[in-house]
């Protein structure tokens, strides 16, 4: 498979995921259309944009040994989020869960830097989850 098209499955499937986990993202008009043009938008920045700024935050990302990764996807949707007509960053909303083993608490956000902290944190799971399963 293609290295563009493999990464652009999996920024797919991290948008469909946070999608489903959480309400707050916006798609105007065809919602796959809208997935398909966001997905593709994040792919490119993943390739053009995100280096750069995680050279930006390496000091922050050595200090705190990694913990701060997720910064990069933060303003990488931020940026498409300002790019894009299609695709909006509304709030964020996660209903919780509970079950009998743990219980995940609901966590809501308005529009603002949380929302796309939030949103980015998932995504990047996602990502980096799908990305070490593909290997």
């Amino acid at each position: 498979m293609n290295k563009i098209v493999k990464i652009f499955a999996i920024e797919f499937f991290g948008l469909y995921v946070a999608n489903q986990l959480a309400d707050g993202f916006s798609f105007n008009g065809n919602q796959l259309y809208g997935f398909i043009i966001t997905a593709g938008a994040l792919t490119i920045a993943m390739k053009l944009v995100k280096p750069i700024i995680n050279i930006l935050i390496l000091p922050l990302s050595l200090a705190t040994m990694g913990l701060f990764k997720f910064i990069s996807h933060t303003v990488t949707l931020y940026i498409i989020d300002l790019a894009l007509d299609q695709f909006k960053v509304t709030h964020f909303y996660f209903a919780g869960f509970s079950n009998d083993y743990f219980d995940l608490p609901v966590v809501s956000f308005n529009q603002g830097i949380m929302a796309y902290i939030a949103f980015s944190i998932i995504i990047s799971a996602v990502v980096s989850i799908v990305s070490w399963i593909m290997k």
